[in-house]
């Protein structure tokens, strides 16, 4: 299999860390993503199960789960080794590349909007940057309880994003009541 996609390699990744498991089990952690862009990917889920399996970077054995036969994956020797080779290093260049943000572009355009409606924005933003923030400091506490310590550290990395938005949309404030809507 060549180069992974993001989805796909990600995929991959929770199968290993997860043991053997199903695709369902893998869409509900996907779902449960604070993150938009995986949980709106939990849907993509089985063809990719597929698309792994077929390339020989996952194996399915089929069990009996009650009454009903399910298959749970696991990661084979050349998964792993794939898996290795997308984590790095070298770290991919594109990697570092900052993220789509959806409060950044619309910054870019708040001169559109009067100053009232620029500090109403900004209000707003916060508030939902502070109730993320909220539920990743959550989610976190209870990654912390894991043997495995990288999920806790993955949701602290959040955390600590989440936090930097919001300092960057109350400076974002404070130009407006400098005046100079920097």
């Amino acid at each position: 299999m060549a180069d992974l996609t993001e989805l796909e390699a990600c995929v991959l990744g929770l199968i290993w860390s997860e043991g053997p498991c199903t695709p369902y089990r893998v869409q509900q952690i996907m779902k449960s993503s604070p993150s938009p862009h995986w949980s709106g990917s939990a849907g993509a889920i089985y063809p990719v199960f597929e698309r792994l399996e077929g390339g020989g970077l996952v194996r399915a054995r089929t069990r009996m789960q009650g009454k009903r036969e399910s298959r749970a994956f696991q990661t084979t020797a050349s998964g792993l080794r794939v898996l290795r080779s997308w984590i790095g290093p070298p770290v991919s260049e594109w990697a570092g590349d900052l993220p789509i943000d959806p409060l950044r572009t619309r910054v870019r355009f708040l001169g559109a909007l009067s100053v009232a409606r620029q500090r109403a924005f900004l209000h707003d933003a916060i508030a939902i940057l502070e109730s993320k923030l909220k539920d990743v400091q959550t989610d976190c506490r209870e990654l912390k309880k894991s043997e495995d310590p990288f999920p806790y550290t993955m949701a602290r990395g959040a955390i600590h994003v989440t936090r930097a938005r919001i300092k960057w949309l109350a400076e974002i404030e404070a130009g407006l009541d400098e005046g100079n809507g920097e």
